[in-house]
């Protein structure tokens, strides 16, 4: 199972994603405010439902579907506490990580129940792909730490800004 990290550092004012195959990527401030409106449109066009009579419109669709993924796991666990263990690796433990590489490029696609977040330059560890869930907790990671940082984050979907 990947799994990915991100923080911020403030004397390079860029967001880091790490990856826990040991490889780490910045992203600029740039970035990240042109992904996270493409993303959330991309995220509505394909949420599931709008082939049921009377559905209701995309973005309540996909709002919902987004709350439902930063609330418990399904077996109870909150969110946060699930995997709780790999966010607090012991520091010291094993090789020095690998100096971050400034991406190019940061985009996504969604098909069914499965997203993938796509990495350029394009390495062997360049695409992500996971579940909607999944994907929507990934988001949720990365507004939270942009919203840290003190990036402008006006302009996003309302739904995309709920609970981060």
């Amino acid at each position: 199972m990947t799994q990915l990290t991100f923080g911020y550092s403030d004397s390079e004012d860029r967001i880091w994603l790490s990856v826990s195959t040991g490889r780490r990527f910045w992203l600029t401030r740039r970035m990240v405010l042109s992904f996270l409106p493409k993303v959330a449109e991309l995220l509505e066009k394909t949420v599931s439902g709008g082939d049921i009579p009377n559905a209701l419109p995309a973005a309540e669709r996909v709002a919902l579907e987004y709350i439902e993924a930063l609330e418990d796991d399904l077996d109870g666990t909150p969110a946060m506490e699930v995997n709780k263990e790999t966010r607090t690796a012991a520091i010291g433990s094993g090789p020095p990580p690998a100096p971050p590489l400034l991406l190019t490029s940061l985009s996504a696609s969604a098909k069914g129940d499965r997203c993938s977040l796509i990495l350029h330059p394009d390495t062997k560890d360049g695409t992500v792909s996971l579940k909607r869930v999944e994907f929507h907790r990934l988001l949720s990671a990365l507004i939270r730490t942009a919203k840290g940082a003190g990036w402008d984050l006006r302009g996003l979907p309302v739904w995309l800004l709920t609970k981060t």
